[in-house]
Order: structure tokens, then C-alpha cells, then sequence
């Protein structure tokens, strides 16, 4: 038999940290094709004032809403009051209100946004996103489970580029910012092109992205860390013969030194 490359080995590897949900509530929700006026004006996508979705405003520039278009109970949108493009950077005032949230509910959460089309984002309108974080019995994402190196800001073996860091218990908004704007330049991320940002209790993960989807694949900044959300069985099916990880190096930037 022949032997198994290390490129081979280490995506078979990164395959198992994955978990898939299947939510057909995703088949109806509304993605804006990239050349769409809603990407770069206000189109009234988070117009609806209905009081069964409505929660609270957060600061001066924030609202929080339940997500109609949830995988997991429940699913919170922070988005913000004045139309601001999905493809523009996180604000100090983004950080800051993402977190007051973040921190006031009782349950781990994660918090993942979508830096523009390419990163998987679905609207053109800024928005962050704030679920439930999975257990840790039943799933943990790769920079628990493999280790971040201090050193480089990166998880060792991740064949894609990314930049992480820890937090400290109770961060700052200074800190996040600070935070944020380390693991861009370490990205290599300029101007605000596309990429994913995941934030958890013990760190935040910034992640380049090229292409939103490739054959009947997407993935948002949720699936570029293993929480990969399908419509159907079929498309399931598609993501593990295709490979996850392999799949999400289409997505992502490949770094070489990293296989």
C-alpha cells in the first residue's frame, strides 16, 4: 500500500475536529450575490422592528436581535443602527458592544463575523453574530485541542494561513482592539479585504479568506474553525468526500510551511 503523504496524514488528521449540523432554515435564508446594491447601500435589511425578534440596543451604535435564520437556540445578531458595509474592518465600537454582550450571557458563546462576501457573509448590512459555544465533551475548536504557539500566533499544523491570541480573563476594549489589529497585520490582511473573525473567552482567531464557496460547498468564519452548517444530507455527503480540511484550504489561503 502506498504510503499516505503528510499532507495526506495531516488533513486526515484535521478531519476528525470537525462537527456538522444540518438546518434546513439555512435553504430560505436570503444571500446577497456579490455585485448586489444591498453589499454596498442600505437596503432595510435589519429594518423589521417585529417584537418577537427585537432585544435590546446596545451603547449607541448596536442592536441586538434573535437571528430568523438560526442553526442553534439561540442565535443573536448584533448589527449596526447606521448602515455600515459587512466588508469594512470591526470598529473599536463593534468590539466594544460585541463583548458587552459576550460577557453578560450566563453560557459560553462564541462571536464570528464575516469581513465581506469572500468570507461567507450572507447581507451586505454590518453584523456580527453571537451563538452558543458547543460543549466541550461534544466538540472544541482546533486552537484548544492542538495548542497556539505564543511565538508566531498561529496553531501549529494548520494548513491554512490564520492569525490567533490569547486573551486575559476579562479583557478590555483596548484590549481587543489591540488584540484585533495584531492578528490582522500577522494575517496579513490589509485594507479590509475579506476574512473571518472568531472569538471565544480565551482568544481571537483572524482568518484570510479568497472565495465564499466552491461547488456546492460554503463556509462562514463558524465553519473555518470546525462548526461546518449544511441545508441537506447530500451536501453533508459532498463536504466529507470531498474532505473538511481540504475543503477549507479552497477557502481559505494555503500556507505551504504549514503542511
Amino acid at each position: 500500500m502506498e504510503k499516505a503523504s503528510l499532507e495526506q496524514r495531516t488533513l486526515r488528521q484535521f478531519d476528525a475536529l470537525f462537527q456538522f449540523r444540518a438546518a434546513t432554515s439555512l435553504s430560505i435564508k436570503p444571500i446577497l450575490e456579490s455585485n448586489d446594491p444591498g453589499r454596498t447601500e442600505d437596503r432595510n435589511a435589519f429594518s423589521d422592528d417585529d417584537p418577537d425578534f427585537f432585544l435590546e440596543h446596545v451603547g449607541p451604535a448596536h442592536t441586538l436581535i434573535l437571528n430568523k435564520f438560526c442553526v442553534v437556540r439561540p442565535q443573536y445578531i448584533l448589527h449596526t443602527n447606521v448602515f455600515t458595509p459587512q466588508s469594512d474592518s470591526l470598529s473599536e465600537n463593534d468590539l466594544s458592544a460585541a463583548w458587552s454582550v459576550f460577557s453578560r450571557l450566563e453560557m459560553p458563546h462564541i462571536i464570528i463575523y464575516n469581513c465581506g462576501v469572500e468570507a461567507g457573509s450572507s447581507l451586505g448590512y454590518k453584523h456580527l453574530q453571537i451563538l452558543p459555544r458547543p460543549p466541550k465533551q461534544e466538540f472544541d475548536f482546533f486552537p484548544n485541542t492542538i495548542g497556539i504557539s505564543e511565538d508566531t500566533c498561529t496553531v501549529p499544523g494548520i494548513p491554512f494561513q490564520h492569525a490567533v491570541k490569547r486573551l486575559s480573563a476579562k479583557p478590555s476594549t483596548s484590549e481587543l482592539v489591540d488584540v484585533y489589529q495584531t492578528l490582522l497585520t500577522r494575517a496579513n490582511i490589509g485594507e479590509a479585504p475579506a476574512h473571518n473573525v472568531i472569538v471565544v473567552a480565551e482568544w481571537m482567531l483572524v482568518i484570510p479568506r479568497v472565495r465564499p464557496k466552491q461547488g456546492g460547498l460554503s463556509a462562514n468564519a463558524a465553519a473555518m474553525v470546525g462548526m461546518v452548517w449544511v441545508t441537506k444530507t447530500d451536501v453533508l455527503q459532498e463536504w466529507l468526500d470531498h474532505g473538511p480540511m481540504r475543503a477549507l484550504c479552497g477557502f481559505g489561503v494555503v500556507d505551504d510551511m504549514n503542511l
